[in-house]
């Protein structure tokens, strides 16, 4: 009985969607309607609200030479479009919230209106009235924005928490499946002398001779101090995660040496060309070295939950926003 009764609605609803389209789709977005949700009405007003300053922007481009009208038009269609959508599902989340008999104490949506008048206009509420009517704006335009959006952001919370359980079992999967992604590379801690074409009057000469004291056993940092023109104050230390260089981190002819070295052992003397073919000289210090390993899951078991959570409550509440569109009545006409 029930079920036959809900089909009866369906129906009725469908029929009375029948005959109103072709009436509304008259007046269209001329009429400044641009789209029709159940019973009410979203204009082209609410689109240019959010979407003036960027169609002003991209007629100033098109005045420009930078884009032609064609593609003014295209882009300001899609981002309308784009707006529309959002605003619907706003729509549908306020009517969401007056058929389950929702009803937030005025005293939240006072304290959201203090607050925002606190972080965007310092406490001034002066400010604040000035700024609307530059806009065009009321104040009370600007408090049912405030209403309402205070109601979408809470609704979508209560809809995205709903009978989400985050399981031992999906997180162990999860590790599993992204193993790459925990991946620690191969790293080295190291310092670097590098000299620069130009940085003496015989570079080469300069390079041989800093070499030669590297070989002989004086202390490479000390000696990055006084020559090296990377990270000179840092005694050549390389200047990432505290020393610690990954092979991407490296000129692909530094990173080869680099990783072959053992903790404590220098490079001989690495020539590379620069962008104007002049030759730079490079020492290589490694001072330790660490294998490629996979951070255990108990290091990172709370951040794979939190991923999940997260992930499970974009799609709980994707699911609430597809169910409250399958049962409305929209229609849209930009």
């Amino acid at each position: 009985m029930a079920n036959s009764m809900r089909k009866a609605g369906i129906m009725t609803v469908w029929a009375v969607a029948g005959w109103i389209a072709p009436v509304i789709a008259q007046n269209t977005i001329q009429n400044g309607v641009a789209a029709v949700v159940n019973s009410e009405a979203i204009t082209l007003r609410d689109v240019l609200a959010q979407t003036q300053m960027e169609e002003d922007d991209l007629k100033a481009q098109q005045a420009s030479g930078k884009i032609t009208n064609e593609e003014r038009k295209e882009r300001m269609r899609a981002r309308r479009n784009i707006v529309l959508d959002s605003l619907i599902e706003t729509r549908l989340i306020l009517q969401d919230y007056k058929k389950k008999g929702y009803n937030f104490p005025d005293y939240y949506f006072d304290r959201e209106e203090k607050q925002k008048v606190r972080d965007m206009y310092g406490g001034d509420r002066q400010a604040l009235v000035k700024t609307l009517e530059e806009r065009g704006q009321t104040l009370a335009e600007w408090k049912k924005y405030i209403r309402e959006s205070f109601i979408v952001q809470q609704m979508r919370i209560i809809n995205a928490k709903r009978f989400i359980t985050i399981s031992p079992l999906m997180i162990e999967t999860y590790y599993q499946q992204h193993k790459r992604d925990f991946l620690q590379p191969d790293r080295v801690k190291m310092r670097m002398i590098y000299l620069a074409p130009g940085s003496s009057e015989n570079v080469e000469a300069t390079a041989k001779e800093v070499l030669g004291r590297v070989e002989s056993g004086e202390d490479f940092s000390d000696l990055a101090k006084k020559y090296s023109e990377y990270n000179r104050a840092g005694g050549g230390l390389f200047q990432d995660n505290n020393g610690w260089a990954e092979r991407e981190g490296l000129k692909s002819e530094l990173s080869e040496v680099a990783f072959q070295l053992r903790p404590g052992q220098s490079s001989g003397l690495i020539t590379l060309p620069t962008a104007d073919g002049r030759a730079a000289y490079y020492i290589l210090n490694v001072e330790e070295v660490k294998k490629a390993t996979v951070t255990p899951l108990s290091s990172i078991r709370e951040a794979i939950e939190s991923t999940l959570q997260a992930a499970e409550s974009e799609k709980a509440q994707r699911e609430w926003i597809d169910r409250l569109k399958r049962d409305a009545y929209i229609e849209k006409f930009l």
